[in-house]
């Protein structure tokens, strides 16, 4: 079907022509089409494709020719003035079939090179046979070079074309392996926040049982069987609990390891994606916020996850803050063996008697359209995550003029190979 295809786009590009000699040679765009799908469609058997859109390309000529319409008894004689161009098209494919498949994609230059001279003996070729079928004058030096310019020129164009082809390929291939990176980046994320967030959980699920165990232990020593067993059976329960759990995290960490992310990232290109994942946000909510970003210090760091889910976290706030326009700007540096990062954006701010209770658990001042309030987890879970590396996060806000978050974590727990 592909050599089909590729012997009647040949031929009907091929009637875009110049006859520069007042005979039936003829400058075409069959030739540079034929090129072309031989580059775009090189699993062709070339030699086959070449003698089928010979034929075809002699067939179509002979059957759209003047002469013919005109006088159709003269068929046989219109197609022996024909017939040489197919031997062109064979010259040619037994050329292309020649060269190395690695040059179609990385060595295009000399390709080009190699393929000017290809055309310009099966030129020669379709000439010798027009000789031998029928008579013509013999070509001056002035026009083998005029078949040899023109055989280097249209060959580099349609090389040009082809690159160009393969460049927006490639590009939409790149484009789309970015956008599955990112999804599965941001899937990732938030599973390990989650298992993260759900470790805390166990943690104070421990100490709550432990709690239990030894209230436990003091009611039976003072005798109060009746409220030690009680208590036992409340001690069991949290236990059985912190089974589930612990299976919950399991799978959490098994869903992680299974998606395929690197172990570590810049932190450049950490804040390319929080403001990236952020301006597709922005659009959605139809508000035209700009994002800015000052990084004054950039290493690898084996805490991606966390840091995503954090700082994804801020800047998220940020836009759910901003009313129609305004901006939002991420600054990174380090002070005193310190890697601090500043959020800051132009939203309504916080009320200076909500300042104190923002990391809270559940504390929340979202509503959505129906009145129905947030979780109220995103920002505690930022406390967590930050408090999890030992460092400190503060805020600062002015109602009605902005935002500020700044996360201080010391850069030996960031930083790979600290």
């Amino acid at each position: 079907m592909q050599i089909l295809f590729i012997a009647v786009a040949t031929a009907i590009f091929g009637e875009l022509r110049i006859v520069p000699f007042g005979w039936e040679f003829r400058f075409g765009l069959g030739s540079s089409m034929f090129f072309l799908l031989l580059l775009l469609m090189n699993n062709v058997p070339m030699l086959r494709t070449g003698v089928v859109t010979g034929m075809v390309v002699v067939l179509f000529r002979t059957l759209t020719g003047r002469s013919f319409i005109i006088e159709p008894s003269l068929f046989w004689e219109v197609l022996v003035t024909h017939v040489p161009a197919m031997f062109y098209y064979i010259a040619f494919a037994f050329g292309m079939s020649r060269i190395p498949k690695q040059f179609f994609q990385s060595r295009l230059f000399l390709l080009g090179i190699i393929v000017t001279f290809v055309d310009f003996y099966s030129n020669m070729v379709e000439i010798g046979f027009r000789k031998i079928l029928i008579e013509t004058t013999s070509l001056s030096l002035t026009e083998w070079m005029t078949f040899l310019l023109v055989a280097c020129i249209r060959v580099f164009f349609v090389i040009g074309l082809y690159a160009n082809i393969i460049l927006k390929q490639l590009q939409a291939v790149h484009f789309e392996q970015q956008k599955r990176y990112e999804h599965t980046l941001s899937v990732g994320a938030s599973l390990y926040s989650e298992s993260f967030y759900m470790k805390k959980i166990m943690d104070e699920i421990e100490n709550l049982t432990l709690s239990s165990y030894d209230h436990y232990r003091s009611l039976k020593k003072e005798r109060l069987y009746a409220h030690s067993k009680h208590a036992l059976s409340i001690a069991e329960g949290i236990h059985e609990i912190k089974k589930d759990a612990q299976r919950i995290r399991a799978g959490l960490l098994k869903l992680h390891n299974d998606t395929e992310l690197n172990n570590e990232m810049l932190l450049s290109d950490i804040i390319d994606f929080v403001i990236r994942a952020n301006q597709q946000y922005s659009k959605w909510l139809q508000k035209e916020i700009e994002f800015s970003c000052h990084l004054h210090v950039n290493y690898l760091t084996s805490h991606h996850l966390l840091l995503l889910t954090a700082l994804n976290n801020l800047v998220a706030n940020g836009v759910e803050a901003i009313e129609g326009s305004g901006s939002v700007r991420i600054r990174v540096s380090e002070q005193r063996k310190m890697t601090i990062f500043q959020i800051e954006d132009t939203g309504e701010g916080i009320k200076e008697g909500e300042l104190p209770y923002i990391f809270v658990p559940g504390y929340t001042t979202k509503y959505d359209q129906r009145g129905v309030a947030a979780t109220g987890i995103g920002l505690s879970h930022v406390n967590n995550i930050v408090e999890g590396f030992n460092g400190e996060i503060t805020v600062n806000s002015i109602e009605g003029e902005g935002t500020s978050f700044v996360m201080k974590i010391l850069t030996a727990k960031l930083k790979v190979g600290e």
